[in-house]
């Protein structure tokens, strides 16, 4: 069985872990485990290092400092410099010392620099005004700012940090929120083509409005931490807000107790992975313990009913290692936090319009999502369930972006940026869309991933499918009129078919409605008007190398998402 999702999950799971004393090591699993089914492409190899811009659009004059941190694997762990060159931490014995100055002089304010970014799996933190302090222990493993502990050095400093794999496979790099919300950044990135493609970007006063929507809700309205003269650093999340006394341990244990319920009497039925929907687990409460069976009835794993701060920390009670039990286990996690676990018997679901909607919920995540410009943050550890994580990733990225953006006010969008690819809660736009832009190129996936012919054989019926991107004649799209074509032929909806599921295929261009297509801008649909629906990857998300496309019901989902 594929387990090609759970690595990119659990490698952001981790991050909380790291806030302890741990190693880089264990950041980042190595990104090309997300790639899955047949390969037919050669991606053109990433280079060793590709650039690092950092624009300072923030509204502050301090000093920025930037850190890249990180491992290029075989158990090395260390930083890069502004050339690139990595730098192993020195060998140290059990007593925390201090980290070598790995800090690089951001630009000033209205400023850039570019820096090289090498092949690593880490963090770049940056922080205003003051260096951070890094410690390292037990032969190089780094022990990271923890804000939660009062007598960290770092507590009463502003900083925050992204999260990065550059390897052979690509780039993946996401803005977070999962420990706290705090300075505000975009992240980003350069394809092959040109396009720039972001995400983490606020709305206007996104950061303020989160914060007064915390204080107006009880329970939520004490996760700030404050600076010594008053000004305000960050807003905690909940985990960490019940580790320092100001949240309630047992903040949704309420709602934790109407699900464990539920399914005393009902049965839950996880189907963790889109790519799979047919492997399914099914759960019951029995006593006190919630016992999970796959579609045999064989015993799978089990879970008592979780604290509030498992829950929060997605860890504990709710461990989530890299397989099965930990699919089922990040599924929970999230509809807990999402609070759709009470609400339907099947989870995760497709329908993201019912999250947050109880009383008790994460309001921390509910209110940064509702204040991100495309809806997509990552709130906590398995955000991406659903694929609501704030991540953008390529295949063959020629640059990498991070901008510093206004405490107040609005944000510019990072220069050139066409958004995350994906972008929002979507919806169906409403009509069939505008003109198909003009133009040849590649038609990306949420993912980053090309459509693709496969094994460039133009033969009548054959199904498209989305890959890694290699630019050669295969996945280079002419949009000329309302079609897209490509080795002679046309885009095409088998038999004209209108109903969901209908594959798409490569046909000889006929001037049909099974081959026109018009494209949605704003929530970024190619819509097929002969039928009213919109291009789809079979099975939703993740997507993976090798997804077919259909045509189905726009929705606004991941999985019916395109760029140019």
């Amino acid at each position: 069985m594929s387990r090609a999702p759970l690595p990119r999950a659990r490698r952001f799971r981790l991050r909380r872990l790291l806030n302890l004393v741990a190693a880089f090591g264990v950041l980042a699993l190595t990104a090309s485990a997300l790639v899955v089914g047949p390969q037919p492409q050669t991606a053109t190899a990433v280079p060793a290092t590709i650039p690092l811009t950092v624009y300072n659009s923030s509204d502050r004059n301090d000093q920025v400092w930037i850190y890249v941190l990180g491992t290029p694997g075989e158990g090395r762990l260390g930083w890069s410099d502004a050339s690139g060159t990595f730098h192993q931490w020195p060998t140290v014995g059990g007593v925390p010392v201090d980290a070598p100055d790995a800090s690089i002089a951001g630009p000033a304010r209205g400023q850039s620099m570019t820096i090289q970014l090498p092949k690593l799996s880490g963090r770049i933190y940056f922080s205003y005004g003051q260096k951070l302090s890094f410690k390292i222990v037990n032969n190089g493993q780094l022990v990271q700012p923890a804000v939660q502990n009062p007598t960290d050095p770092n507590r009463n400093k502003l900083f925050s940090w992204t999260e990065f794999t550059l390897n052979d496979d690509g780039l993946w790099i996401n803005s977070t929120q999962v420990d706290f919300l705090s300075a505000p950044y975009q992240t980003g990135l350069r394809r092959s083509d040109g396009t720039v493609i972001s995400t983490g970007m606020l709305k206007p006063n996104g950061y303020a409005n989160v914060r007064a929507a915390l204080d107006a809700t009880p329970g939520w309205n004490n996760l700030e931490q404050f600076a010594p003269d008053g000004s305000l650093l960050r807003i905690l999340a909940p985990s960490h807000a019940i580790e320092t006394g100001q949240m309630a341990p047992d903040a949704l244990a309420p709602y934790i107790d109407q699900v464990w319920a539920k399914y005393t009497n009902e049965t839950l039925t996880v189907a963790p992975y889109s790519y799979d929907p047919g492997k399914v687990f099914r759960g019951r409460v029995q006593n006190g313990v919630m016992r999970f069976t796959n579609a045999a009835g064989a015993y799978v794993t089990e879970f008592r009913k979780p604290s509030s701060d498992s829950v929060f920390g997605c860890y504990r009670d709710l461990e989530a290692p890299n397989n099965d039990i930990g699919a089922i286990a990040r599924t929970l996690c999230a509809g807990f936090h999402r609070s759709t676990l009470h609400a339907s018997t099947t989870q995760p679901g497709t329908d993201t319009s019912n999250f947050y909607q109880q009383p008790i919920t994460d309001h921390y995540s509910k209110f940064i999502h509702q204040q991100m410009a495309n809806g997509k943050a990552y709130g906590f550890a398995f955000d991406d369930v659903l694929a609501q994580e704030s991540l953008v990733h390529d295949g063959n990225p020629t640059a990498a972006y991070m901008q510093l953006d206004p405490f107040q006010g609005a944000a510019s969008p990072i220069p050139g940026s066409v958004g995350d690819g994906g972008g929002g809660d979507g919806g169906n736009g409403g009509g069939d869309g505008d003109a198909l832009p003009q133009g040849t190129g590649s038609v990306r996936a949420a993912n980053g991933m090309c459509v693709d012919v496969p094994w460039a054989d133009s033969f009548d019926g054959n199904p498209l499918q989305i890959v890694n991107c290699s630019g050669n004649a295969a996945q280079t799209w002419t949009r000329s009129g309302s079609t897209l074509s490509a080795l002679g032929r046309c885009v095409d909806v088998s038999g004209g078919g209108t109903a969901d599921g209908t594959a798409v295929q490569l046909w000889t261009c006929n001037g049909t409605g099974a081959q026109g297509w018009t494209y949605r801008s704003a929530s970024r649909e190619l819509v097929n008007p002969q039928s009213g629906k919109c291009l789809t990857t079979v099975g939703g998300t993740p997507q993976h190398d090798g997804q077919r496309l259909e045509i189905r019901t726009c929705s606004g989902a991941e999985s019916q998402r395109w760029t140019f």
